[in-house]
């Protein structure tokens, strides 16, 4: 899908931008969704649909599994050992 011009209009104090329907359908986006805007440079507004990738929560998160995840013996090697004999 190519880019789209979207008119601002006013919405109580507040100024709104609306979503067509089709792009709605392709971001699966509802009545009710959080979009997570920021502004990316001069004129420039990035809009994103679920969280923000957070680095840090992110390398918590995979530093809990490696010290959550099992040690077993190495397979690869038996298998050579025991292919040997």
């Amino acid at each position: 899908m190519s880019a789209l011009d979207l008119q601002v209009s006013r919405w109580g104090n507040s100024l709104a931008v609306r979503i067509p329907v089709e792009v709605a359908r392709r971001l699966d986006v509802t009545e009710g969704s959080v979009i997570h805007a920021e502004v990316v440079g001069p004129a420039q507004l990035r809009l994103a649909t679920g969280k923000p990738f957070d680095r840090q929560a992110f390398l918590v998160r995979l530093e809990a599994l490696h010290r959550d995840m099992p040690v077993t013996q190495p397979v690869v090697e038996a298998m050579r050992r025991d292919a040997r004999y």
